[in-house]
């Protein structure tokens, strides 16, 4: 885990370590301003990263294309003018916005307009973008510049994406994503999540429905394959590119044929292995142990879809 902390009253100092992070870029305070106060964190898990920026005071920001990266900037408070790929949004808490890497961008920030912004490696996102879609990517990835956070998708994103940020500001050894195989799921998660909330130069093949010869026998197959390696770090983009279909050809074949979502039986496998490793744990270990080791991270979540399937709590079952 790369991770970064600075906080600086000069200018200069806030252009070299805001570069260092991102990339270079110009960086002008607002008329008769001679100071900034930056405070930065930033860190970085594979392909994503979550970095906190407040300059504290008005500034421009003008990068050149970012070439290797995206970027989701969301203002906590204040507003941000981006200019970028040829539009114009005002940012605000309610509207972040989306910079891809082909286009130079320029920015003014507001007073006290401190910003998370999502880092996402321009690879990962071509990666993520191939697995959905069951087929290589042939150009970049262009997203819509603006991007309403006031969406159920969009709000559900922006928590996976919080989650993310507290675990990454834990001690070593005290983090769900110390382990390469949690973390990975983490990646796919959100980047997959990104591709499908956020409208993109690829959203309408990505929404192109599902054309199967035989969907009873894919959802057998996929069935079959997720029983037999739900405890491995196994996502629904891992079983569609197993059995060399898109990830929404999966979700319409399980919609059709189990009137349920991929993700939902992967699941379902995974409580009820739980269940098996608790009811024959000794007392003395750890729920949070043996659920994290079956996939699963968020753990308020998990004690209660654990209770809604089997009628009692995670700890009940491990004491009987």
């Amino acid at each position: 885990m790369n991770a970064v902390t600075v906080s600086t009253d000069d200018i200069e100092r806030a252009r070299t370590e805001v570069g260092r992070v991102f990339c270079p870029h110009r960086l002008t305070p607002q008329l008769g301003v001679h100071r900034v106060q930056l405070r930065m964190t930033a860190r970085r898990l594979g392909g994503i990263g979550i970095i906190d920026l407040d300059y504290g005071q008005a500034v421009r920001i003008r990068p050149a294309a970012l070439e290797t990266f995206y970027l989701v900037q969301v203002p906590l408070r204040g507003s941000t003018v981006v200019r970028h790929g040829g539009h114009t949004v005002a940012s605000t808490p309610a509207l972040a916005s989306v910079l891809s890497p082909d286009d130079a961008s320029d920015m003014h920030w507001s007073e006290g307009s401190p910003h998370r912004i999502f880092y996402a490696d321009r690879h990962a996102v071509d990666r993520e973008l191939a697995r959905l879609l069951g087929s290589p990517v042939d150009a970049p990835v262009r997203f819509d510049v603006g991007m309403s956070t006031n969406t159920s998708a969009a709000k559900a994103w922006l928590r996976g994406v919080d989650f993310f940020a507290d675990e990454l500001s834990q001690a070593a050894g005290g983090c769900l994503l110390d382990h390469p195989q949690v973390a990975g799921r983490f990646e796919q998660g959100l980047l997959s999540q990104l591709l499908l909330t956020h409208r993109h130069s690829y959203s309408d093949l990505l929404a192109r429905p599902a054309h199967l010869d035989s969907p009873g026998r894919l959802a057998r197959r996929a069935c079959a394959l997720i029983r037999d390696h739900h405890d491995e770090a196994l996502t629904v983009a891992d079983v569609a590119e197993a059995l060399g279909v898109s990830v929404r050809a999966l979700q319409d074949c399980f919609r059709r044929e189990m009137q349920t979502t991929p993700t939902a039986y992967l699941r379902a496998c995974r409580l009820d292995a739980v269940h098996r490793a608790l009811s024959v744990a000794d007392p003395r270990e750890s729920v949070t142990t043996i659920a994290v080791r079956h996939g699963f991270t968020h753990l308020g979540r998990f004690a209660g879809e654990y209770r809604n399937r089997f009628g009692e709590s995670p700890s009940t079952t491990l004491r009987r």
